[in-house]
């Protein structure tokens, strides 16, 4: 087995605020648990914007966060355009925020916010297939990679 090259990182100054950010999200996602009742119902746009506030703002900030971590030292290549992550970052947290405040305050932010969580969505699959098309190797690490992206942004 060869030894994993971290050669190929981000600086942590790239990956460190998607974890911040993630992290954020989701210690007001536990505090706006706070704010339910007992009986609440699954229909409520209160529910549906508290899914959106720990699934889009921690759990796929997170994910996006790793995975510019991971796929250059599992490809061991750079990131064809690693300045993307800096874009990807803002879209994705005002995205996030504009959902979260369309279904809890101004139903008309939901487009507004949702545009910019599928805009960061596909710089993201634009900047990871690049970079898988850039690989040279081609073992299974790689095409699972490859499938994992895919199977990601087509269930987001």
């Amino acid at each position: 087995m060869f030894a994993i090259d971290k050669d190929f990182a981000p600086p942590l100054k790239l990956i460190s605020p998607y974890f911040k950010i993630g992290v954020s999200f989701y210690l007001l996602a536990m505090m706006s648990l706070l704010s339910f009742s007992a009986t609440f119902n699954y229909q409520e746009m209160a529910v549906a914007g508290w899914i959106h506030l720990f699934l889009l703002g921690f759990v796929m900030v997170i994910i996006f966060g790793a995975m510019a971590q991971l796929i250059p030292v599992v490809l061991e290549v750079g990131h064809a355009i690693v300045d993307l992550y800096y874009v990807i970052l803002p879209l994705l947290g005002l995205g996030t925020i504009g959902m979260i405040l369309g279904f809890w305050v101004e139903p008309a932010l939901l487009s507004y916010g949702g545009l910019l969580v599928l805009t960061s969505m596909i710089i993201f699959a634009i900047e990871a297939f690049a970079t898988l098309k850039k690989a040279e190797i081609k073992t299974l690490t790689v095409k699972t990679v490859a499938v994992s992206n895919s199977f990601l942004l087509l269930v987001s």
